[in-house]
């Protein structure tokens, strides 16, 4: 698995995947019905939940590689 290494870099660029995905939601025709509204905008805030999440995961061990003098 990806994650599992904790590589710093990584898990960044996998954040950065979901900023994307994020934004190219931007560009998709919005649904008119209610439902379709709602379940939009859940999957919307799950991706950019999620990407927020991986990039603070990521700069936080990237912090901590380099206090302890690991370079990745």
């Amino acid at each position: 698995m990806l994650l599992r290494e904790k590589n710093p870099r990584v898990i960044i660029k996998i954040g950065m995947v979901f900023v994307l995905c994020f934004f190219v939601m931007n560009l998709l025709p919005h649904p008119t019905s209610s439902l379709g509204d709602g379940l939009f905008d859940g999957v919307h805030g799950v991706l950019l939940g999620v990407a927020i999440g991986l990039l603070m995961w990521g700069t936080y061990l990237n912090g901590k590689n380099r206090r302890a003098g690991n370079r990745n």
